[in-house]
């Protein structure tokens, strides 16, 4: 492990312009974790330089001026590290130029969406994956390579888990008397999610069921969203795609790491991150059902098994640990 403090450029949607909406999101953990590692991160909200670099504040018209702001940072800062979390505005001639300017420099990627988006942007992501030193993905490597060739150009290409934060996720859901809701679900609505949330609203309007994010209604951030998954004794963790290898949301580690217990379908190697002692695996609509049902009627059971995905959570899944290995993988 690199033993001197690295100066890292982390490119990110940090979403300044929201005003700490999102301030729990992966791309604050990402960064604490890697500044209690002892190293500076700058972080560098690609989409918000984007709109203040735009006269009009539209953020395709600045994106030009954007990608020369990200060279000039990288080389004031001396930046040993070029961290992009996404960062689909960044074009590949950035890249070559920060190579070019700082020839030790190490650009990595993570990405935490389904692989499909990859594709989504192919006119960025298909030139910079021979650029980039190391991926970091929440799915398995080999799956996403299957599915979309151009990531078998990168060097390095490892999986990479959901993290939590201590400084944020301080809840224990499983101590709570009074809780907010007996089952919370956060999340759109939109294609097998809608057979559950219909099979939810349908069979269960006898239980205090919290239903929120599928519109501008009921969609929750900031403090309100760390409060609810800390105050919910179920939480149901559902991706929009559940075919795909170790894929999950970060909502998963947010209700685990806040002792809520978690209830999700068993994605395929899922039982690898969390075991059946540590979250509750169904398998349809009836099945969630019916033991959501049964954990609410044997509260014992469900705290003992809360308690273990929150232990699992904050052992395994620290951003400090996470970014830790990340920098291992790469400088390796």
């Amino acid at each position: 492990m690199q033993k001197k403090p690295l100066q890292i450029l982390h490119c990110a949607m940090f979403s300044i312009n929201k005003y700490g909406a999102n301030y729990y999101s992966g791309h604050t953990r990402i960064s604490n974790g890697f500044i209690r590692n002892g190293h500076f991160v700058y972080n560098f909200s690609y989409r918000d330089v984007a709109r203040e670099e735009s006269l009009l504040g539209i953020k395709k018209l600045g994106w030009r001026k954007m990608n020369k702001r990200l060279v000039e940072t990288a080389e004031r800062i001396a930046a040993d590290v070029v961290l992009l979390g996404h960062a689909e505005l960044v074009e590949t001639e950035t890249l070559i130029e920060i190579k070019k300017r700082l020839p030790n420099c190490k650009i990595a990627m993570w990405w935490v969406d389904w692989w499909h988006n990859l594709a989504e942007y192919d006119r960025v992501m298909r030139p910079r994956m021979p650029l980039l030193d190391a991926l970091f993905m929440t799915t398995d490597p080999d799956y996403v390579q299957d599915h979309y060739t151009p990531t078998r150009e990168v060097d390095k290409f490892f999986f990479m888990p959901n993290s939590c934060d201590p400084s944020m996720d301080i809840g224990n859901a499983y101590d709570v008397v009074d809780s907010l809701h007996d089952v919370v679900f956060i999340g759109r609505s939109f294609g097998s999610r809608d057979n559950l949330l219909t099979h939810i609203q349908q069979n269960m309007g006898d239980l205090n069921v919290g239903l929120y994010g599928q519109g501008r209604e009921n969609f929750i951030t900031g403090h309100r969203y760390l409060h609810l998954v800390s105050n919910s004794r179920i939480g149901i963790s559902f991706n929009r795609d559940n075919a795909m290898p170790l894929y999950t949301s970060n909502r998963m580690v947010h209700l685990a790491a806040n002792g809520c217990l978690v209830m999700t379908p068993q994605t395929p190697r899922m039982t690898e991150l969390f075991s059946h002692d540590e979250v509750v695996y169904f398998s349809t609509e009836q099945d969630c059902e019916e033991k959501i049902r049964y954990y609410l009627a044997h509260p014992k059971e469900a705290a003992a098994i809360a308690k273990a995905g929150q232990k699992r959570a904050h052992k395994d899944y620290d951003a400090q640990m996470i970014t830790s290995e990340m920098l291992r993988n790469l400088l390796a």
